[in-house]
Order: structure tokens, then sequence, then C-alpha cells
């Protein structure tokens, strides 16, 4: 049975824009993943975040100099290839809690650093992860699909050895 995977942003951009130089990478791995397997006739199938999806608005909105036709067509790129976007449900919860929590406890805390958790929870410069990363990454645990992202600042590595088998994440872009 093939892999079914959740992209994120950056994969994303680099399947749709063929001036970026990992454009080529990512579409030939996409057309690949996408035949059907000769044995069983199934095909993998791609998806993408409700919490990609902001990160493209938001980008979108804060573009120095946004070109409406542009991003519409992007838009629409997005909404033909990754027609079936993935909602954050209660199920999503445990896994990301998990995840944060790993996190948190890669340095040592002091108990009032553990007690000052609860009020003001650690930042993603502080974990080094950014929060987007880490709901997408828990949406891929609880569906048990392959995360795909190019995101060298994030502790995905990390987390793909703590987590291993239940969080698999691969880097088309390479």
């Amino acid at each position: 049975m093939p892999d079914n995977y959740l992209l994120d942003t950056n994969i994303v951009s680099y399947w749709y824009d063929d001036r970026c130089r990992e454009h080529a990478k990512v579409l030939a791995r996409v057309q690949a993943v996408c035949q059907s397997d000769p044995q069983t006739k199934s095909v993998s199938r791609l998806f993408i975040s409700v919490v990609t999806l902001g990160e493209i608005e938001q980008g979108h909105r804060s573009a120095p100099t946004p070109n409406a036709s542009v991003q519409a067509e992007y838009m629409a790129f997005v909404r033909d290839e990754c027609q079936e976007p993935l909602e954050i449900t209660k199920h999503v919860a445990v896994p990301y809690g998990d995840l944060k929590a790993w996190l948190f406890e890669q340095k040592k805390r002091t108990k009032i650093e553990r007690a000052m958790q609860l009020v003001d929870p650690a930042s993603a410069k502080e974990l080094h992860a950014d929060e987007n990363d880490i709901w997408i990454a828990a949406q891929a645990m609880t569906l048990g699909l392959v995360l795909v992202t190019h995101d060298s600042r994030s502790k995905f590595g990390e987390l793909q050895r703590h987590f291993a088998p239940t969080l698999r994440v691969e880097d088309w872009a390479r």
C-alpha cells in the first residue's frame, strides 16, 4: 500500500514555482509518488493542512509588492492539486502535546520554569520549532501521513528520531 503525504508550505511553493531551483526535484518526486502501484493499482495521495493554507494566505497579505493575479494563480494551483485540506481535529491534540512537551524537555528546567510554562508557554524561538510546524507534524502523526518539508530551521530530524515510526519526514527538495 502506498504512503500518503502531507506537504508543507515550502514544498508546495517549490512544486508550483518553476523558477525555484528545487522545482525539478520536487516535481519529479510528486510525479513518482502519484504513479499507480503496479501490483495494487493504488495511488498515493497528497494533502495540505489548513495550517499551511493559513501560512500561504499570511504570506500573500504581507508580501512587500503583492501581485493579485499571481497569488490567485498560486491558490488555484493549491486548490487543484490538494483538493482536500486537512482540518485540525481534537485527535491532533495529543500528538501536538507530545511533540511540544518533548521539545520543552530538551532543555533542563527549574521548577519555576516548569510552572511558568503553564502560564506563559515557551516560544517557538526558545523551542527551535515553529508553532505551525508542530501542528502540521501532529497532523501527520495522527493520520499516519509522511510529512514532506524542506524546513532546515526546525527540529524535524530530532523529532523524527524520537517519535519514529509515528512521525515520518521526507525532504523532496534534496
